[in-house]
């Protein structure tokens, strides 16, 4: 298993500006994505960080970024989101300060977010998707509805928080959606982000143990991959399973050189 080169980059600030960033210390993260709409979750533990550092993470509109990786010179962004509520502690443990930190990816937008429009005129999902991002704060990524957009009758009115009028057109479009990276998200159900695969292999040489059949799709965990996320393609190349997989559910796990894990765990149905 690969224990060198990895590199870990914690991010704390504000929405736009530098904030603090932090590699020198001992930098703990779980995280967990899925393929529904309700918030990814992130849950972080750093070595040894200046008091000053909880007062930021609790400031008003704070942000965490982690970004991980292989590559000593590009490490990717894993993680971007609002500690909740409750999230921030410092406590010791035994000689060292300890502070753990929970967010969510797009938590804050997605409890707080309101939707209030009318179309005069026929509309298509595409633009109801963008005033939803638009009224969330965050940028419209990938909305891919393959051939069966959809549009709305005119002289509708939407008004309600908007992960419901998402939820609602998502349904009327056969689409989901997700918060991811702080980025809206939209893709066909039955489909994938349309973005590179991953793959799993021996050859590769990020492939841990062996996968497991899950529930009619695969179980597999290999070497962290850092662009592994919900929606994605990825494939799976071994002795016992072969195939190519949408995933649906993403963990991360790693520690920044203290213990042996820098993994992730990948479950998704076939393709």
């Amino acid at each position: 298993m690969a224990l060198f080169g990895r590199r870990v980059i914690l991010q704390i600030g504000t929405e736009g500006d530098e904030g603090r960033s932090f590699e020198d210390l001992r930098i703990r993260f779980h995280i967990a994505m899925t393929d529904s709409s309700t918030p990814n979750k992130g849950k972080f533990e750093v070595y040894n960080i200046a008091p000053e550092t909880a007062a930021l993470a609790r400031a008003e509109g704070c942000v965490i970024r982690l970004l991980a990786g292989y590559d000593p010179d590009v490490p990717r962004l894993l993680f971007h989101g609002n500690p909740i509520d409750g999230g921030v502690t410092l406590q010791r443990m035994g000689p060292d300060r300890l502070l753990k930190l929970e967010a969510q990816d797009g938590g804050r937008a997605w409890r707080e977010s309101a939707l209030d429009v009318t179309y005069d005129a026929e509309t298509s999902a595409e633009v109801i998707f963008a005033a939803a991002a638009e009224a969330m704060g965050l940028p419209l990524g990938t909305v891919d509805l393959g051939d069966g957009g959809v549009s709305l009758a005119s002289g509708v009115s939407l008004s309600g928080p908007a992960r419901t009028i998402l939820d609602r057109v998502a349904a009327m479009t056969g689409a989901q959606w997700v918060i991811r990276d702080g980025t809206l998200v939209v893709w066909q159900q039955g489909s994938t982000t349309g973005e590179s695969a991953v793959v799993f292999s021996v050859e590769a040489g990020n492939l841990i143990g062996a996968p497991t059949v899950k529930d009619g799709g695969v179980e597999v965990t290999g070497l962290l991959a850092p662009t592994m996320r919900p929606g994605k393609p990825f494939r799976v190349v071994s002795e016992y399973v072969s195939g190519d997989y949408t995933a649906e559910d993403v963990t991360f796990r790693g520690d920044s050189g203290f213990a042996t894990d820098f993994y992730c765990v990948v479950t998704g149905k076939p393709r």
